[in-house]
């Protein structure tokens, strides 16, 4: 059964990686394929049973737990014009999943991309009217995730359009009345990251921007040293190696 079981999350993986080469464009025309049990509940909008179906998966791996995080909010975003509910459900459960520490040193690319995807869920005004509650959780979760040093690394611009969303959605009239404390507690998260020394030693605009954004702004962004690959859902190990891996376990 575990060989069966990474059997399937390598597929999914497989089919993320080699099936959606045109981006965000592509994924929107074919569904990202899940793991039976964890499409489920994602179509279930179940948050919880989306964690537990991540960490049965994962088995305590933490680069799997990211990898299948990302899938998932991948699903998400595409869920969210014909199931608004579901889609934050699942996209709250990936945040959920890489807002642990292991997740996020072991798979930071994977884990910039969850967050990343999430921005754009909780900015939906959809979004915002079905679940202010759990978006507004979003945004504080995403805040924090972004300004954790070792993702930050992965792509400082996209962590300072992350902070940026986080705080407009958690300032918007919908998740301000739902959740009055989100604003300020993603305000106290950024105005920590702007006089955090790892963080403005990795991108040295990075206090203005992060000023910028508190002023109400758009930051302007620096030059990109270190382009984020939304599309590499697996770090270090190439997922044609987990497929032969992962086929030449036992059943």
């Amino acid at each position: 059964m575990r060989g069966f079981r990474n059997w399937l999350i390598a597929a999914a993986l497989a089919v993320a990686f080699f099936a959606i080469p045109g981006g965000a464009s592509a994924q929107q025309q074919q569904p990202v394929q899940l793991p039976p049990a964890l499409n489920a509940a994602v179509l279930s909008g179940n948050q919880a049973a989306i964690t537990q179906a991540i960490n049965v998966l994962s088995a305590g791996n933490p680069i799997q737990a990211a990898n299948l995080a990302a899938l998932v909010i991948q699903r998400a975003e595409q869920l969210l014009a014909t199931n608004p509910q579901a889609a934050v459900s699942a996209a709250a459960a990936a945040v959920q999943i890489v807002s642990a520490a292991p997740p996020q040193t072991a798979a930071p690319n994977q884990t910039m991309q969850v967050v990343t995807i999430a921005a754009r869920i909780m900015v939906n005004p959809v979004a915002q009217q079905v679940a202010p509650q759990a978006v507004a959780n979003m945004a504080v979760s995403a805040a924090q995730i972004a300004t954790s040093p070792v993702v930050y690394s992965a792509n400082p611009q996209a962590a300072i359009a992350v902070m940026a969303d986080a705080y407009a959605v958690s300032n918007s009239a919908a998740v301000a009345a739902a959740a009055p404390g989100a604003a300020a507690t993603v305000t106290q998260t950024l105005n920590a990251a702007s006089n955090n020394p790892a963080l403005n030693t990795t991108n040295a605009a990075n206090a203005s921007q992060v000023a910028a954004i508190l002023a109400g702004q758009q930051p302007v962004q620096a030059v990109q040293q270190q382009p984020l690959q939304q599309q590499n859902v697996q770090q270090n190990v190439p997922v044609e190696q987990q497929l032969t891996t992962f086929n030449a376990s036992p059943s």
